[in-house]
Formats: C-alpha cells, sequence, structure tokens
C-alpha cells in the first residue's frame, strides 16, 4: 500500500493506492463534506501484474504531487492522472 497526503489551502487529500491479490485499486479521499471518496478499480490476471500497477501508480503520485501545493494545481494533475492513466478502470464514488 502506498499513502500519500497532499495538503491544499482549502482541502487535504489522501491518496492510496493498494493491492488485494490481483486488484489493484486507487483510492482519492478528501476531508471536507463536498467531495465523495473517489475508487479506481483494476483487475489483471495475476498479482505480480498488479504489484507492476501498483509500483508505477506509486512512481506517478510521488511525481506529480507535493506535501503542500495549490487547489488547482492539485485539481488540475489528478484530473490529468485520472484520463490519462485511469480512463479504463472501474469507478465507484
Amino acid at each position: 500500500m502506498i499513502k500519500t497526503t497532499v495538503t491544499t489551502p482549502a482541502n487535504t487529500y489522501q491518496l492510496c493506492v493498494q493491492q488485494h491479490y490481483n486488484q489493484v485499486s486507487v483510492a482519492i479521499d478528501a476531508n471536507t463534506p463536498n467531495l465523495a471518496t473517489a475508487i479506481f478499480r483494476l483487475t489483471v490476471n495475476d498479482t505480480t501484474i498488479a504489484h507492476y500497477f501498483v509500483n508505477y501508480l506509486g512512481g506517478i503520485l510521488a511525481m506529480t504531487f507535493q506535501a503542500t501545493m495549490s487547489d488547482a494545481h492539485f485539481l488540475s494533475n489528478l484530473h490529468q492522472i485520472i484520463n490519462q492513466e485511469l480512463p479504463n478502470w472501474q469507478c465507484s464514488y
């Protein structure tokens, strides 16, 4: 499991990448009543491929987000990751 916390002037966001057997999930949670938790899930053939995706997404999070950043910058980067890295993943809110 890889967890990242990003603090913006308006919110604190928790990003979590987790593996459960052959399923990888990415959870985005904001400590605000206005935004729901979003979870993206991908089921792959085996645990080795799932482990690869966990490490891959962990690297993307590390390169994309800082511990503190502006709301606009955070949301723009998050939008880009959702559209480029997670577009075919099953999502729930």
